[in-house]
Formats: structure tokens, sequence, C-alpha cells
């Protein structure tokens, strides 16, 4: 009787677990950077939090934002950016430190500028120095990447326009990262997605980082940064 009864008790805990670890869960506290570290540290004065915000500001120079954890695979990620100058920022995802002689972080990037930059910046997917160092679709497609390498880019429907983000207001973005299928959202339409099939070039864990682009100085805010590790996505 003891044993059954230990066992319903593990049953009913063990999906209540898995149930909590996927859920949203907030990686900016809105009052600090606990959790985050600057890369340069030279440029920490880059980034800081402004009544709740958390704000990116160049000096003409970039920088990139990385959150403490750098084994995530599998995961959703949710923000909200606003841009208060001209500029060209986005998501590191999967992301690889010390990888590349051209890019402080490498692997995929999900891409967002300011409205008018362009398809290969606002909701592009690119990727960042080795081992591809080049863009993999613009915005409103999605590319396949087979075995050998070989791209095979369709548009999709109903996506993206630049139309559909507001130039000085807030923007929603949603990340969804699932084996080698990643694609992301603003505003509830799809910016781009990539299949990466190619198992020589493409990347199976790394950082999340937030990116201020080289170039004229600019500034960018952040709010409501929310991460979903799904099964097998990472640690803590």
């Amino acid at each position: 009787m003891r044993i059954l009864v230990l066992s319903t008790v593990i049953a009913l805990v063990v999906p209540a677990i898995a149930t909590a670890a996927e859920k949203f869960q907030p990686i900016f506290d809105g009052k600090t950077l606990k959790g985050w570290n600057v890369v340069p540290s030279q440029k920490k004065n880059h980034w800081s939090v402004r009544d709740g915000l958390l704000v990116g500001k160049t000096d003409g120079k970039g920088s990139d934002l990385i959150f403490h954890d750098k084994t995530l695979s599998d995961y959703e990620l949710k923000l909200s950016y606003r841009f208060r100058t001209k500029g060209n920022s986005g998501i590191h995802i999967r992301g690889l430190l010390g990888i590349s002689k051209t890019h402080k972080v490498s692997g995929y990037h999900a891409d967002f500028g300011h409205v008018g930059v362009g398809p290969q910046v606002l909701g592009s997917w690119d990727f960042h120095g080795y081992p591809r160092g080049s863009y993999l679709v613009q915005r409103g497609h999605r590319v396949v990447i087979a075995a050998d390498g070989k791209k095979t880019v369709t548009k999709l429907s109903d996506a993206l326009e630049a139309k559909h983000v507001k130039r000085r207001g807030w923007n929603d973005v949603h990340v969804v990262v699932k084996g080698y299928r990643m694609f992301f959202t603003i505003n509830g339409r799809t910016a781009s997605e990539v299949i990466d099939n190619e198992k020589a070039k493409r990347i199976a864990k790394g950082i999340i980082g937030l990116q201020l682009h080289g170039g004229p100085p600019m500034e960018i805010e952040f709010r409501k940064i929310e991460l979903k590790r799904l099964a097998g996505g990472g640690s803590e």
C-alpha cells in the first residue's frame, strides 16, 4: 500500500515539475542587470536600467549583452523593443563566444533594425561569423538548408512587412527555437524562418544575447524579457 501511494505521488509531482519548466519566466528583473554580462566588458556603460526598462546606448561602437546560461538549446523567448533613434539590433540565438575573428558572438541571429533599413536587417535571419558568416534569409521568407548546404528559399504567407513595425513605439518579438527549426514573429506576424539540416555547420546550443550594432550612435529599449525552456532545452 505504501509503495502504491508513493508511486501515485511521484506520478502527480513529475508532470507538475515538467509543466512548471515549460512556462515563461522573466530573465530581466526591471531593476538590475543581474544574470547578464556585457561583451566586451569595456563597454559596460552601453547597458543600463532606466524606469524599469533595459536600455542599450552606443558611442558608435557595438557591444552585446549576454544572458548567463550558455547551454540553451530549445526554447521560446519573448520581449518588446523600442528604438529611440535609428539603429540596428537583434537577438543572438544559440550564440558562441570566442569562435569568430569577425564577430564577438557567432551563430544564428534574429535581426531587427529601425524601420527603413531593409529586408536584410529588419525581420531577417543572419548568421554571424564562423562557420558560415552570411545572411541566411531575408524578411518574409523561409530558408531550408539541405545537408549539403544548398539553400531553398520560399515566400511566407501573411508575413511581416515594414508597415507592421512601429517606428518609435513598442514592438513585440517572439522567438521559437525547436530542434533545427527557428523562426520569430514581430507584432504577431512571422518575420522569417530557418530550417537547418546541414550537420557540419549548424549549432545545437549556446547563448541568448542582445546586440548593439556598430555604426552611428544609437539607443534602444527592451522590456518584458521572458524565456520558456522547452524539454531538453538547456540548464538553469
